[in-house]
């Protein structure tokens, strides 16, 4: 075979040999385009990053009325000889004190406010006498503080410079003391409310609870929380607060000798606990003012 012929040959067979590979790369894509669509590659999932969820609200502890309310709208209670008194602060030069009487255990009430005396401030409020009232109020342009008894169920009041010294009241300049027969205590906090005294016996409430001044004069806290009001009886302290179990406010008993727990509880379910409150002692009951109602429960 000649050169020529070899070489001819060679050319046929690099053809024929391109040929076969194009071929055999057709019959491979048709294949791939033949896979079942179960056997296709998904592409990438994309991921988004959820919103972080809105941190829900922490709860808010309910406050009884002491704790909560506007200074001016804080209660007075007083029952004396079947006679019940009650008064609201009001704020000397802003807002007008209210100071009412009741002869039928609080079912109707007259206003005896003495306004013909100017008065500014109700700053305390206790029983006298033969069904009367003795007040600590703020009267006058200066605002002067003074002690002033009725004798006439409210219809006249006179000032008494004797008993206002032996009065007990928070100092309407400094909330954080408390004025005691001409002396100056150092309140449980800088905004102490529903003060109450028997003898030498200091009790209020700060921060919704209540607090007693010992005989170390130091102030000593009682164990229930969100107290609304406090009052004695006798030596026994009385505290109005919340309490799981009632819906309305629990009245706990406290023994002078023993602190550490009540010694009986009352549940008075007519009672409002968001609302300033004011407890009292009449006889053997124990009238509450909260909200609108005025209850008179027995222990």
């Amino acid at each position: 075979m000649t050169v020529t012929s070899r070489r001819l040959l060679l050319d046929v067979l690099v053809a024929v040999i391109a040929i076969a590979a194009v071929v055999l790369t057709l019959l491979a894509l048709d294949h791939v385009r033949a896979r079942p669509a179960d056997g296709e590659v998904s592409p990438p999932p994309s991921f988004s990053q959820p919103a972080s969820p809105s941190p829900s609200p922490s709860p808010t502890e309910t406050t009884a009325g002491a704790a909560s309310y506007d200074r001016s709208q804080e209660r007075f209670l007083a029952a004396s000889a079947g006679t019940l008194w009650r008064g609201v602060a009001g704020q000397c030069g802003v807002a007008e004190p209210l100071l009412e009487r009741s002869a039928d255990g609080g079912k109707s009430w007259t206003d005896a406010t003495p306004r013909y005396l100017g008065i500014g401030q109700l700053v305390a409020l206790d029983p006298f006498a033969d069904g009367q009232a003795e007040i600590v109020a703020l009267t006058g342009t200066d605002c002067e503080a003074q002690t002033l008894r009725t004798f006439t169920q409210g219809q006249f009041w006179e000032s008494n410079p004797e008993v206002h010294a032996a009065s007990r009241y928070v100092d309407p300049t400094d909330t954080s003391r408390i004025v005691s027969s001409g002396a100056t205590v150092a309140a449980s906090c800088s905004d102490p409310r529903s003060l109450r005294a028997s003898g030498t016996t200091l009790a209020t409430v700060c921060g919704g609870v209540a607090h007693v001044l010992d005989a170390e004069d130091e102030w000593m806290p009682l164990p229930p929380a969100n107290v609304a009001a406090v009052n004695f009886d006798g030596d026994d302290v009385l505290v109005a607060h919340l309490a799981e179990q009632c819906t309305g406010i629990t009245i706990s008993r406290f023994a002078s000798e023993d602190a550490a727990a009540p010694q009986s509880e009352k549940c008075v379910e007519a009672a409002e606990p968001s609302t300033p409150t004011a407890l009292a002692v009449a006889g053997t009951d124990l009238v509450v003012w909260s909200g609108a109602e005025t209850a008179t429960v027995t222990p």
